[in-house]
């Protein structure tokens, strides 16, 4: 059977560390058009759903056509609300429209059409509850503590960074998961989890001011 896929894109306004997150620019364009220009070409995603409360955020996306509104409700756009609760809403208000939801965050621009299909396939294939994207680090790893400790390592037995086992580091870009599943567990990460692994440069997100100029650096 073939599964229906959809994209959800979750793009609130009243961010606090960088105002106006969504539109700020990236190569001269706002970053939720940066975003959709590079995945509108997937093969397998049919729609993509902009969850916002601002029209002027879908607004900005200059190439509408796999693109649709979704008006979140007060209560899933606040400081404190999780993204879960707009996937459920939105799951709520459209429960026959999927089988398979891809989240999108735009924090992480390192996304494209490629990537997402590829990952879906793999989905699909290995027949997964969800999936997140990660990215690999063979850095080593301490806990933050007054009195800290590695992770990952020895540090009296110090390897080769090339020997270290690696760590995946979840990069935020995107996840998927089975509509149904996600209505059990209410979570985008349940039952048996893959993972799609992307460049070591997609695990930096723009969370704040100094991600946001390392990316530009990075993108330019």
């Amino acid at each position: 059977m073939v599964k229906k896929i959809i994209g959800i894109i979750p793009a609130r306004s009243g961010s606090k560390r960088i105002k106006n997150k969504n539109l700020t620019k990236i190569k001269s364009t706002p970053l939720i058009n940066f975003i959709s220009s590079a995945i509108n070409r997937s093969n397998l995603i049919q729609n993509f759903y902009i969850a916002t409360d601002k029209k002027v955020i879908f607004n900005a996306i200059k190439n509408k056509e796999k693109f649709i509104f979704y008006k979140r409700s007060k209560q899933s756009a606040t400081d404190e609300s999780k993204t879960e609760e707009v996937i459920l809403e939105f799951i709520k208000k459209n429960k026959k429209i999927c089988d398979v939801i891809v989240l999108i965050q735009i924090t992480n621009p390192f996304i494209n059409y490629r990537i997402l299909d590829k990952a879906i396939k793999k989905f699909l294939k290995e027949k997964y509850d969800s999936m997140l994207s990660v990215s690999e680090s063979n850095k080593f790893l301490w806990i933050k503590k007054k009195f800290t400790k590695p992770i990952n390592y020895n540090y009296k037995k110090r390897p080769m960074t090339q020997n270290l086992n690696g760590y995946l580091v979840e990069n935020g870009s995107f996840y998927i998961f089975n509509t149904k599943s996600f209505l059990k567990f209410k979570n985008r990460l349940h039952g048996k989890i893959g993972y799609y692994k992307m460049s070591k440069t997609s695990e930096f997100e723009i969370d704040d001011k100094e991600d946001l100029e390392i990316i530009k650096k990075l993108i330019k």
